[in-house]
């Protein structure tokens, strides 16, 4: 058998071959693992709206305890828990029997007493009786007049109206039963007209003292609905540590009570946006919550900011959230500049950007 013998000469050519071709591929393998990472990046706006979110509950506007104002026996009571009623409607009637005798006999006395006085003008006229007998006679008739309209008021008040109109929420009393003058018989509350109410902790009173604040109601029985509100009032005080109470109304003309069947207890979410801008000196940036950053160990807080295609670590003030994963960033950064936004942590300083 023979054998191929390769000459040293065309050794040392395939050697310098292969090394040159092994050096290529080095090559072109360390540009290729060369990590080249496009950056998400945003530019900063000046801003300084602060957006936040609330729970609140349905309250009703018009909400009273009905009682009568005398004693007796209620004798008709044909309202139900949940009715309807109108403004004028009768809700219970007591027994009227007593207080109607003495409205009679309250009723002739006034009567009388109105007669004495006439015949007794006349007399004191002629001089046939003296002022003193005259006065008396005034006297008695102002006591019967008296009477007598307290009767009249008792006689009314012996059957219960409702004062607007309403639903009954609940009944207190039972037909046939003796109440006293006061005691409570229905609970009526007005559902066409609400507010809402919720509470603002403490550190936000500051948005609520801004004018150009704007309120957004969406209730959980209507989530793809959000209706404009407006604010009726808040104590500026934190009733026993609890937060700051307000009160909303909507003014929503697409409100409609006929379409959106909204109920004295129902839950919300209010969606408050204040603009805190003339409160303060500086100017607030806004940007995205995922550009800012910080280090273990360190409270400090950062963002990486493009300038002429590379990034470098800037340290910034974050003022407080908007309330839609944004940031207001009070130091550290100027209106124009550009900003990463995504890959924060995979960068380096210096690195593309």
């Amino acid at each position: 058998m023979n054998s191929y013998k390769v000459s040293p000469t065309k050794k040392r050519v395939l050697f310098a071959f292969v090394t040159a071709v092994l050096a290529m591929s080095c090559s072109q393998k360390k540009e290729y693992d060369t990590p080249v990472r496009p950056v998400k990046t945003t530019t900063v706006s000046s801003q300084s709206v602060i957006r936040k979110d609330f729970s609140g509950m349905v309250e009703a506007v018009e909400y009273v305890k009905l009682a009568f104002r005398v004693n007796g026996q209620i004798v008709d009571l044909p309202v139900v828990e949940g009715q309807r009623v109108r403004k004028g409607q009768l809700i219970a009637a007591i027994d009227p029997r007593d207080i109607a005798l003495q409205y009679a006999a309250d009723r002739a006395a006034y009567e009388t007493a109105t007669a004495q006085v006439e015949r007794n003008k006349r007399l004191l006229g002629r001089q046939a009786i003296s002022v003193q007998e005259y006065e008396i006679s005034m006297a008695n008739y102002q006591k019967a007049k008296s009477a007598y309209e307290l009767s009249t008021n008792n006689l009314r008040d012996t059957k219960l109206t409702a004062p607007f109109d309403g639903s009954i929420e609940k009944r207190l009393v039972e037909n046939y039963q003796r109440i006293n003058s006061g005691e409570g018989i229905v609970q009526l509350v007005n559902t066409q007209k609400l507010r809402i109410k919720f509470t603002v902790p403490d550190d936000y009173l500051y948005l609520l003292r801004a004018q150009d604040a704007t309120y957004h109601v969406i209730f959980d029985s209507y989530p793809e609905k959000m209706f404009h509100a407006k604010l009726e009032e808040y104590l500026d005080i934190s009733t026993d540590g609890t937060g700051i109470p307000v009160t909303i109304t909507i003014d929503d003309t697409g409100f409609n009570r006929s379409v959106y069947d909204v109920k004295p207890g129902f839950i919300c979410k209010i969606k408050l946006a204040s603009d805190v801008g003339p409160f303060l000196e500086e100017k607030l940036m806004n940007v995205p919550l995922s550009a800012v950053f910080g280090e273990s160990g360190n409270k400090e807080t950062y963002v990486w900011v493009v300038k002429d295609g590379r990034v470098g670590r800037r340290e910034v003030t974050v003022y407080s959230p908007t309330g839609e994963a944004n940031v207001l960033i009070s130091k550290g950064l100027e209106p124009g500049e550009t900003i990463v936004i995504a890959g924060v942590y995979q960068l380096t300083e210096g690195g593309k950007g």
